[in-house]
């Protein structure tokens, strides 16, 4: 999973821009409007790009978990 721009993407709209990252702690996407503690941001598309890959199958399921589609 590729980690790049998951501070400066907003974990609402997924509008990425430098800008969106106003400082270490806060972001604000220029496109929503969606105001956000950086971390919390940076957290939530870490946790979407997860889930995204898992739902690819890009990420190896013990042999014993059954996928449900």
């Amino acid at each position: 999973m590729d980690p790049r721009n998951t501070s400066r993407q907003c974990s609402e709209c997924w509008h990425t821009h430098r800008s969106n990252r106003v400082d270490q702690a806060r972001f604000a996407c220029r496109s929503c409007g969606a105001v956000l503690h950086a971390d919390h941001n940076g957290s939530r598309n870490i946790a979407h790009r997860g889930d995204a890959a898992w739902q690819r199958g890009a990420v190896n399921r013990p042999s014993h978990v059954k996928h449900h589609a």
